[in-house]
Formats: C-alpha cells, sequence, structure tokens
C-alpha cells in the first residue's frame, strides 16, 4: 500500500500545555531533530568557540614562555620555573576553558527557546551568559573534581579487594598453573575463558558506572544558563533533577556516547584526512551534545515540575520533531505513526547486543566443557585416526557457524513471534511492521537480521541511511519492505490529533 512519509513534521505546528515523559531514546532522536532546524548556526557557534580556545591556549603559551625567561632572570630552578612559567599562562588558559563552556551554555538556551516557541537573539543570550564565565568554569572544575574522587576511592576499594583475594597466592601459584604447557589442558582453557569474561564484565561495570554519575551531573551548563544559580547549586540542581529518571538519565548518556563510535571509526580509514575528520568531528558533536542536553532538561522539568517556573512558557509537544508516517491499510484505513528514530534504534540495537554477546559467551563456556569433558574423550578412543588437532579444526569451524546462525536467530525468532519487537526494541518502545502496517514475518525478519552485519560492518552504512533517509530505512529496511516505528500504547504522549482517521468509502448505488 501507498505511503506518505511527513518529512517536514519535525518543524512544530501546535501547541499545548499538557507534556507527557519521552523515552531515552526519543530524547536523542528529537535533540537531532532540532538541531538539523538550525545546524548551520550551531555548528558556526562551536567553531567559534573552539577558536576561541585556540587563541586563548596560544596566548598563554606565549604568557608562559615570558614567564619562563622571567624565572631564568631570577634565578629559579627547573622544577620552580616550570611552576612560575604555568602560573603566567594558567588565567588565559583558564578563561579559555571557561568561555567554550560558556558557549555550551549559549546554545543549550537557545535550542530550549526553540523548544518553548521563546524568541531570543543570540546576541542577547551571549550578553547574559559570558560575563558568568568563571562561573561556568567553575562548576566545570568541581564537575571533574567529583569524577576523579569517585575514581580515587574506587581504585583503592578495589585495590583493598585484589590484596584480601590475592594474598594468599603470592607465590604465583594461579599463574604458573595458567601458563605452564604441560597444564595446558580443558581445565585451563575454560579457566581463562572464565577469566576473560569476568575482564570483559568488570570493565562493563566500570563503563556504566561512571556514565551514571555524568549522566546526573553533565547538565550543569544548561542550568546555569537558564537559572540563577551558583556552580554549586547548578551540580546540585542536576543531581537533584535526575533524582527518579537516573536508568533513563544513563540511557541518554550511553546512546549519545555509542553515536560517536560510528563516525570515529570512520575517521580511522580516511588516512591523512583522519586528524581533519576528526576535528570537524568534534565541532559537530558539541551543539549535538548541548542539543541532547537541553532536550533532557527540558524533558525532566516537564515531568517533574511541569515548567511551572514561567507562566508564559507556552510549549509545543515534543512528539512534533519526531518524523512520522501515515500508512493506508487494506481496509482503508489511515494510521498516523512515529518513525523509531536513530535515538530509540541506537539504544534497542546496545540493549540487544548485550543481550546476544551473554548469550554467545554462554554458549561458547558450556559448548567447551562438554568437547572437552565429554566430546573429546569419546571421539579420541572411538577413532584413533584422528588427532586432536584436526577434531579441534572441526569443532572451531562448527562453533563458527553456530555463532553465525545463533546472532541471526536472535533478531529472527523475537521480531517474528513478538510482534516485531526485541527484547532491546520493547525496551526501547518500538517494532518492526511491515511497509503496509502488519506484522512483519519471517521471511522480512530473515532478511533484516542477514542484512544488519552489512549496514554494521560497512562503515556503518546502515546509520547513515537512517540519519538522510525520510522513511528512517537503514539497508535491510528497504530490502525487506519493512519500517521502525514507535509503540503507540503503553503512556505514549497524546498527540495533536487522533493516530485513527477513517476515510469515507463509497457505497455501490442500488
Amino acid at each position: 500500500m501507498a505511503e506518505n512519509f511527513q518529512g517536514d513534521r519535525h518543524r512544530p505546528t501546535g501547541v499545548h500545555r499538557l507534556l507527557s515523559a519521552l523515552t531515552a531514546g526519543n530524547i536523542v532522536t528529537v535533540a537531532l531533530q532540532v538541531f538539523r532546524v538550525k545546524s548551520d548556526d550551531y555548528i558556526t557557534t562551536s567553531l567559534q568557540s573552539y577558536l576561541w580556545f585556540f587563541l586563548c591556549f596560544l596566548g598563554a603559551c606565549v604568557l608562559g614562555g615570558l614567564g619562563y625567561l622571567l624565572g631564568q632572570s631570577l634565578g629559579l630552578t627547573d622544577k620552580a620555573l616550570i611552576i612560575f612559567a604555568g602560573l603566567f599562562a594558567l588565567p588565559l588558559l583558564a578563561y579559555g576553558r571557561g568561555r567554550k563552556t560558556a558557549t555550551g551554555g549559549i546554545l543549550s538556551r537557545l535550542i530550549f527557546n526553540q523548544l518553548i516557541n521563546r524568541t531570543e537573539s543570540k546576541e542577547n543570550v551571549q550578553r547574559q551568559i559570558f560575563p558568568r564565565t568563571w562561573i561556568y568554569l567553575r562548576a566545570e572544575l568541581l564537575f571533574w573534581l567529583i569524577l576523579i574522587g569517585l575514581y580515587l576511592g574506587f581504585v583503592f576499594i578495589l585495590g583493598l579487594f585484589a590484596g584480601l583475594f590475592f594474598s594468599s597466592f603470592r607465590q604465583g601459584d594461579i599463574l604458573d598453573f595458567l601458563i605452564r604447557e604441560n597444564n595446558f589442558s580443558g581445565s585451563t582453557v575454560l579457566t581463562w575463558i572464565a577469566i576473560i569474561a569476568l575482564i570483559l564484565l568488570f570493565y562493563l561495570g566500570i563503563i556504566l558506572f561512571f556514565s551514571y554519575f555524568v549522566a546526573r551531573l553533565w547538565l550543569f551548563d544548561v542550568i546555569i544558563a537558564l537559572e540563577e544559580v551558583t556552580a554549586i547549586q547548578a551540580l546540585r540542581r542536576s543531581w537533584q533533577l535526575t533524582r527518579t529518571q537516573g536508568r533513563e538519565a544513563l540511557a541518554v548518556a550511553l546512546i549519545s556516547g555509542s553515536m560517536l563510535v560510528p563516525p570515529l571509526i570512520l575517521c580511522g580509514f580516511l588516512s591523512i584526512f583522519g586528524f581533519l575528520s576528526v576535528l570537524f568531528l568534534i565541532v559537530l558533536a558539541f551543539p549535538l551534545y548541548q542539543s541532547v542536553k537541553a532536550v533532557n532538561y527540558y524533558d525532566l522539568r516537564s515531568r517533574n515540575e511541569g515548567l511551572t517556573f514561567d507562566l508564559e512558557i507556552v510549549t509545543t509537544n515534543p512528539q512534533q520533531y519526531l518524523q512520522r508516517v501515515i500508512l493506508q491499510t487494506p481496509e482503508s484505513i489511515e494510521l498516523d505513526l512515529a518513525l523509531g528514530g536513530i535515538g530509540s534504534r541506537a539504544l534497542a540495537w546496545v540493549i540487544d547486543q548485550i543481550l546476544l554477546w551473554v548469550g554467545i559467551f554462554l554458549f561458547w563456556y558450556f559448548g567447551s566443557v562438554f568437547y572437552l569433558t565429554i566430546l573429546l574423550p569419546i571421539l579420541t578412543n572411538a577413532f584413533t585416526t584422528f588427532s586432536s588437532g584436526d577434531l579441534d579444526q572441526w569443532v572451531e569451524a562448527i562453533a563458527s557457524l553456530s555463532t553465525f546462525a545463533l546472532t541471526n536467530s536472535y533478531f529472527i525468532a523475537f521480531e517474528t513471534l513478538n510482534k516485531g519487537q526485541t527484547p532491546g526494541k520493547k525496551l526501547a518502545k518500538i517494532r518492526v511492521v511491515r511497509d503496509t502496517g502488519q506484522p512483519v514475518g519471517l521471511k522480512e525478519s530473515s532478511i533484516r537480521s542477514l542484512l544488519g552485519t552489512v549496514d554494521v560492518c560497512f562503515f556503518f552504512v546502515g546509520v547513515l541511511l537512517i540519519g538522510i533517509t525520510k522513511s528512517e530505512k537503514r539497508l535491510g529496511d528497504l530490502v525487506a519492505g519493512t519500517l521502525v516505528i514507535q509503540n503507540q500504547q503503553g503512556g505514549q504522549p497524546i498527540p495533536d490529533r487522533f493516530e485513527f482517521r477513517l476515510r469515507r468509502l463509497k457505497l455501490p448505488k442500488r
């Protein structure tokens, strides 16, 4: 059936005061759509902030050199010379960093004004925010000091546990057992697999631990730009706003960070142009992150306080910034649906990959246990002509094929049997449907899963297609004829118009 993509629906068309909470994925998607409206202006502002910081850095280097020469004339020692030169360079360097952070507050305020339909010139915003540059600097320093304190405390506690755990193995018994060649047996292999899994889980836990605190505190620059607070009050305010939405804030931070991975990998393949690409990515990422912060702050104020701090604010429904599609069913019913969005799809993909790789690890671990303890002794005794090396090659080939089948079966089974939803898509509140709005079948799910490898491995072409196509389809969706849409149930925001519009049917004359 025909489908009509409304590519211009990211611009607000109606206003009301009834707001509903956005999902973590939709916060990122809305932030990207808001950024696109005035992307040229935001990128220019970001570039200006980095140029200012670069000029301040050059000026700090000049002042540091003058301080070094002056210290030599005073006969200071080498260590004293470094400290003396640093004292000359530090004020200008600190001002440059504070001004850049203040520019982030300017970007967030402009984007927030765009969300609430408030007209305020960029020059007026700069006149109000740049005089508070030192407040921004103090807030950022406190932010990093908190993270460094958490890191030092984490390392101290981890060191205590590690010291207690390994105190009984000072003779190196475990290390000798693992590296001794004559002990390279099935138990050694299984031990190495378990150790590697524990190390990966440990690093994943560290990432989640620090990302949680970053997500709870990183709104300080938006708060300073929109509220009359000090540096300490801004950090407390950020912690307070995310008090009951810690998991959502963590999901927003993880999605925002994961979206930088594809372009960074792509920059690594650009050879001599890689450095310039990274610089462009840094300039582009700055306003994007500020847009995510502004939308996140907007959502938290809406759900927690109803934006009652200013009664004159008339806000738009943030769902208006999502791309929408009208599908016509065989029963001549038009369905007005919001597309999944790159933020929600990124969140679903991360969750699915974590669950999938946990399952693959368990498959390999218990498969290794079965092969080394049961299958290998039976086969070597029954077929004396086969060596253990030949059996290992066959088992590796079978295990690789089974892993590929398991990876694709995960998506095919869930999308076919669970109405287009994997566990990740269910948590992100999105689902896969056909272009006609009907549930996907085995054929569509298989095509999407098999082409998912192409979408990810070939320079993340799927991410690029989702970003540039009006239908937000990756390669697998284009070939399979599918769409990823928002789940229209379970506490979704109230739309500005009915989701279903019946068309008048012409009845035959009797």
